[in-house]
């Protein structure tokens, strides 16, 4: 693995972890008034909620998938009935799926560097596509450490702490050749 499969890998299994840790709450416990609300981004986002934490961590990979893909997109975000924990699983897989698919084109062609304009953006702004890899990593890696202290706050036994070495032991294909050799 390079750093782009550590990094993608681990925000999208992490992800993956704390929807299924997630969809074991009640309705009352996903919308929840947080003890604590950090809200240090200057864009539309509320974190109120862990329902919202984890909106967030998938709303944002939508959006930056129609702006890297050239697509249009409701900056509203999805209807209710989307943001059940097992209704963003679906759009968690569907978005990563494009998402890594054009990320994965980037690395290919090492063109981290490269512009690309956001026409999702009012006025429309240019950006680099390591930029946009380092957004996208950076601030959901804080959604995430936020979800995991409120599903612990919600009582929810968790595994980990979402560190790329947890994901790196589980998914590397040396853990598993070391695990075969173990007695």
């Amino acid at each position: 693995m390079d750093l782009f499969d550590r990094f993608a890998g681990n925000d999208s299994w992490h992800t993956r972890r704390l929807l299924e840790y997630a969809s074991t709450l009640t309705e009352e416990q996903l919308d929840r008034p947080l003890p604590m609300v950090v809200e240090l981004l200057p864009w539309r986002e509320s974190n109120k909620t862990l329902r919202q934490l984890l909106e967030n961590i998938i709303f944002t990979k939508e959006v930056w998938t129609a702006a890297l893909s050239g697509n249009e997109m409701d900056m509203n975000g999805p209807p209710t009935s989307q943001r059940s924990p097992k209704a963003m699983l679906q759009r968690l897989e569907k978005t990563d799926a494009e998402l890594h698919r054009i990320l994965m084109e980037v690395r290919k062609r090492s063109a981290w560097d490269d512009t690309f304009v956001d026409a999702l953006c009012e006025p429309a702004e240019t950006f680099t596509f390591g930029g946009v890899f380092a957004h996208i990593i950076t601030f959901n890696a804080h959604r995430r450490l936020m979800a995991l202290d409120a599903l612990r706050q919600l009582g929810v036994q968790t595994e980990g702490f979402g560190d790329p070495m947890e994901y790196e032991e589980t998914v590397a294909p040396w853990s598993r050749e070391i695990a075969l050799k173990s007695p």
